[in-house]
């Protein structure tokens, strides 16, 4: 009877190991063998899930049958518990520098740290025994993916850098990219850049097609008051009854135009929730004098950061593209660029990005005209950090062009960045420098989350709720904060996030900063007629 030598890692607690031989047969179950082997080796009573290196689920029992695990291969046991991913005991607890997972060839070069993970080949001289064959799911085997965390200061969740590692497994996937803000998402994470070829992910860049944002500058004085905005600002929520939207929309897109996202509307020119925000700043330093010149932008004026996407347009956009696949490009996840499938995503792709910038475009104008300040506004930036785009990149491939995704990361090819922090805490207007190369030509979009929405809910006090929800109304830096779901000015409560100077800090070899911005007022949302 053929077998197998394995090495069973306890996930949760990868110092605690056991070295075991399984036997291998058609009548077998090794997954159950395996399983049973953890609890009495590993004393794992509620053992449930197995790992291989990078995070990859071993849930197919002919892996181990047909040779595709290989001899003394790492097998990671969890009890329930997503792939740690990590070759320490215990997980930082004060940065965000993290341990690539063994088996893998690791270089660091300053603060970034690379992992590159080798497909196996016939001709492979590496004995590496933790590689699986994937030649049917790679474009071409012997070409890797590297994984880049550009984070030392700021703080990475373990989860996180697990969504990276099974991520950077996906068919074509060449490059992997961290930012300091990354942090866990429901399947993948966010905060970082994904650089593929031939294939795209829509799933990588979820619902919220286009979501970015946007800067102009005002000819409100930087001396205004905070509450005299706080005043002002109502009749945010829900369809735009000043003016017809889609007119608007035509103005912006065009003529050829009139049908998209013709069914949403009622959201065009509205925030939505989560950590979208409409938020009033004024220079707080000028740090490049000869650039903030070139822009325009002085200490006497105040500016707008609009954060919004492409609301429910986006969402019907990844719905209509996951009926359209078949069910073998639902098991790959990914989509042929080339494809039918995959030409009709882009389309509608391109359109909500288009939909989602007029979306921004709009809520500028209904924040700017309650304070009679539309007029001479000017806009300095508008970016996208929720999508994919087609770009050539000679480090990667001279002849054939890659497809950047990126989920809640900046570009740092299109100029000016805006970087938010946390309400209450200063924002950065950054300028990309250096070689945008190692960081995927992209930077973070904001200070990134440190709490998930429920455990930043737990910090909730439960005497004095009054006082605790006032005092998150007014933040130490002076600023007001308008937001009337108490749930939600919990879950974006400034403790909830990383602290924006580490993420700065991290991009210090990638851009050079312009300005910081101080906030005087930050729109989250009114319970009024909400879309």
């Amino acid at each position: 009877m053929p077998s197998i030598r394995l090495t069973l890692v306890n996930n949760a607690k990868q110092t605690q190991k056991s070295a075991v031989i399984l036997k291998v047969d058609d009548a077998s179950d090794p997954l159950s063998d395996i399983l049973t082997l953890a609890k009495n080796k590993l004393r794992l009573k509620k053992a449930k899930t197995l790992y291989l290196n990078h995070g990859v689920e071993l849930a197919d029992p002919s892996w181990l049958k047909n040779g595709k695990v290989a001899q003394d291969s790492l097998i990671y046991v969890s009890c329930g518990e997503g792939y740690v991913g990590l070759t320490r005991q215990d997980p930082p607890t004060t940065t965000g520098s993290t341990t690539p997972p063994s088996g893998t060839r690791t270089s660091q070069k300053g603060d970034e740290i690379t992992t590159t993970t080798v497909g196996d080949t016939k001709n492979s001289a590496l004995s590496t025994a933790t590689e699986l064959d994937f030649d049917s799911l790679l474009i071409n085997s012997e070409v890797s993916a590297t994984i880049s965390i550009l984070a030392k200061k700021s703080y990475v969740d373990p989860e996180a850098n697990a969504q990276l590692n099974r991520t950077a497994m996906l068919p074509g996937m060449r490059k992997v990219v961290g930012q300091p803000d990354l942090h866990p998402g429901n399947q993948y994470p966010i905060g970082a850049t994904f650089i593929t070829q031939k294939f795209i992910y829509p799933a990588l860049i979820g619902n919220d097609i286009g979501c970015g944002m946007a800067v102009y500058k005002t000819r409100l004085s930087s001396g205004i008051k905070p509450q005299k905005i706080v005043d002002k600002l109502h009749g945010l929520e829900g369809r735009w009854t000043e003016g017809d939207p889609h007119a608007f929309l035509i103005s912006q897109l065009g003529e050829e135009h009139t049908e998209t996202g013709k069914a949403h509307l009622d959201q065009l020119g509205t925030l939505g929730g989560g950590n979208h925000f409409a938020e009033f700043v004024t220079i707080e330093s000028r740090i490049d004098d000869a650039l903030c010149d070139s822009i325009g932008l002085t200490d006497s004026n105040t500016y707008l950061i609009v954060h919004s996407g492409s609301r429910k347009f986006g969402q019907t956009v990844l719905e209509s593209s996951n009926s359209m696949q078949t069910k073998a490009e639902k098991k790959l996840l990914g989509i042929d660029a080339e494809s039918e499938v995959g030409k009709a995503y882009l389309k509608q792709h391109d359109l909500a990005c288009a939909w989602a910038r007029t979306n921004r475009e709009l809520i500028a104008h209904r924040v700017l005209t309650r304070l009679n300040a539309e007029e001479d506004a000017t806009k300095i930036l508008d970016i996208w950090h929720n999508n994919v785009e087609q770009k050539t990149i000679e480090s990667i491939d001279t002849q054939r062009t890659c497809w950047i995704h990126r989920k809640g990361a900046a570009p740092s090819d299109r100029g000016l960045v805006v970087i938010p922090g946390s309400r209450g805490h200063f924002s950065y207007l950054v300028m990309p420098d250096g070689d945008q190369d190692k960081n995927g030509f992209s930077l973070a979009h904001g200070a990134g989350r440190l709490l998930p929405r429920a455990k930043a809910l737990q910090k909730r006090p439960q005497t004095s709720k009054q006082a605790s929800i006032s005092a998150l109304q007014t933040t130490d830096l002076g600023s007001s904060v308008i937001c009337e779901d108490t749930d939600l000015l919990f879950e974006e409560q400034p403790g909830a996030y990383k602290e924006i100077t580490d993420i700065i800090d991290d991009l210090g070899p990638f851009v050079k900063v312009v300005a910081i911005l101080r906030p005087i007022c930050t729109y989250k949302m009114r319970k009024e007629s909400r879309t």
